[in-house]
């Protein structure tokens, strides 16, 4: 199934080290029309594990409150690997303009991850307006997808 933008909020989380990134992108989320849904945390000073804030994430897609989520932690690394643990995500972690779009044109990328230690403000918002803006090539990737939904450890 290829997802495209719908009316739902977009469920973002970070960790401490992602608060400041999480504050900018949801200021551009509203701006730019879109719903969030802010699933933590506040609070730049203490310390949290980025995975708990993943799993927040995952709750939301799985839910369906949400079809699109925004992870972000310092390297982004722990957000990315906790939120594909889960077989409906499809976590992303992107560096530049290019791999936003290509994660959703052929992975159908629901969870956009970014590092807030090494994206500066300008190059996330352009990084969140391309992902959002980019469809899924549709049919020509489905395979993938389903395969890639459907991998059990058990068949290695």
């Amino acid at each position: 199934m290829v997802q495209t933008l719908t009316g739902k909020p977009i469920a973002i989380a970070a960790d401490h080290r992602g608060v400041a990134l999480k504050a900018r992108l949801t200021q551009w989320l509203v701006a730019n029309g879109y719903g969030v849904k802010d699933c933590g945390t506040d609070s730049a000073t203490e310390r949290v594990d980025a995975m708990d804030y993943a799993l927040r994430l995952a709750a939301e897609l799985r839910a369906k409150r949400s079809d699109f989520a925004i992870g972000i932690c310092g390297s982004g690394q722990m957000m990315a690997m906790t939120a594909n643990r889960f077989p409906f995500i499809r976590a992303t972690l992107v560096h530049t303009e290019d791999e936003a779009g290509w994660a959703r044109q052929h992975g159908d990328a629901n969870i956009l991850v970014l590092g807030a230690d090494v994206t500066d403000y300008a190059t996330a918002e352009r990084i969140l307006g391309i992902f959002l803006g980019t469809a899924a090539l549709g049919e020509r990737y489905a395979e993938r997808r389903e395969r890639l939904a459907n991998l059990d450890i058990s068949k290695l």
